[in-house]
């Protein structure tokens, strides 16, 4: 047995294939996490105001000054917010506005009228 010098004892050879498998699947996962979040990001960031946000946007930022404007804003705008609670203010109001609708010269919004208009309009927001 001496004559045979070629033979030598096993060696253990590291296996790190294992290790790779669970690294790769890892950051495949983490990979398409990423993805799906900035996906989802993106489309909230491109979402559009829908036109009862638009309208909200007009009648908080009615200008009281130009009252033909501000009457024809509230009527068309606010008819959009009209439910069972409010509607009786709704109605009240637009009754109280026809006498500013439809004509060149108007008066001047009174006072009573312009705050049930902001009492709508903090109603609805």
């Amino acid at each position: 047995m001496e004559g045979l010098k070629d033979i030598k004892d096993i060696v253990v050879v590291p296996d790190y294939s294992f290790w790779i498998f669970l690294l790769t699947i890892f950051v495949s996962i983490l990979a398409i996490g990423l993805i799906i979040y900035l996906y989802k990001n993106r489309r909230k960031k491109r979402k559009k105001p829908t036109n009862k946000e638009l309208a909200k946007q007009r009648l908080k930022s009615i200008d009281f000054k130009d009252q033909k404007k501000a009457v024809y804003t509230f009527s068309v705008d606010g008819s959009l917010f009209v439910n069972e609670k409010n509607r009786d203010l709704f109605q009240k109001i637009e009754k109280n506005l026809t006498q500013y609708k439809y004509k060149k010269e108007t008066p001047l919004l009174d006072s009573d009228t312009k705050k049930m208009i902001k009492e709508f309009i903090r109603s609805i927001t």
